[in-house]
């Protein structure tokens, strides 16, 4: 292990990057990341995990940090429909699916809300019959539903979406540019909530 002022060292030369941090990845104590934050050089993302301070930060940065830790996890709900502009709700916390017989995130520091799945709805295999897309986010690969699938999934979950936001979704799905119905309903159906939305979605486009 390196002495504390190589450590320091080492945590300020790779938070020049832009990339995602963390101690055990540089070799470095957890106890001189949290110095380095608390000097200013780093910025805590989550519990662990850090940017070099003064970087521009993406929007799915936080999705980015907990996949990191949870590399199942995939960013859904109202965290992909506000990166998708489905809706002009707040996410209030980061939103992710996670396979049933996986741990699921949590935290106390920061709001996190997550949801799990049967597992051939997240399969990395079937991310295009899933309308799963892949991003690059901070060095870290991110996968994150789609426009149609995060639509789908705000009507599949009530409980924890409002009718309103789910409605407004539908609607501006329907009304972008490139939309095709068949797909959205193979999908629907996949999810088991085209019963649901198929007649709100025929008045919608009827009007």
């Amino acid at each position: 292990m390196l002495d504390d002022l190589n450590q320091r060292e080492a945590i300020r030369a790779a938070a020049s990057s832009e990339r995602l941090l963390t101690a055990d990845a540089l070799g470095v104590d957890h106890a001189a990341m949290s110095w380095m934050e608390r000097s200013g050089a780093l910025r805590r993302v989550l519990p662990g995990v850090y940017i070099g301070a003064g970087h521009a930060t993406h929007p799915l940065l936080e999705v980015a940090a907990w996949t990191l830790k949870h590399p199942r996890a995939v960013g859904c709900l109202l965290t992909a429909a506000a990166l998708h502009d489905l809706t002009d709700a707040f996410a209030r916390g980061t939103w992710l699916f996670v396979p049933f017989g996986t741990s699921p995130p949590r935290s106390k520091v920061v709001p996190i809300h997550t949801v799990q799945v049967t597992p051939n709805l997240v399969d990395p295999e079937h991310d295009d019959e899933n309308d799963i897309q892949h991003h690059v986010v901070h060095g870290q690969a991110v996968r994150l539903t789609g426009p149609d699938r995060t639509t789908l999934d705000l009507w599949k979950y009530p409980a924890r979406i409002s009718q309103e936001y789910a409605l407004d979704a539908l609607r501006r799905r329907l009304g972008a540019p490139g939309f095709e119905m068949p797909k959205f309903a193979r999908l629907a159906d996949r999810l088991g909530v085209w019963s649901k939305i198929q007649p709100i979605a025929l008045g919608l486009t009827l009007r």
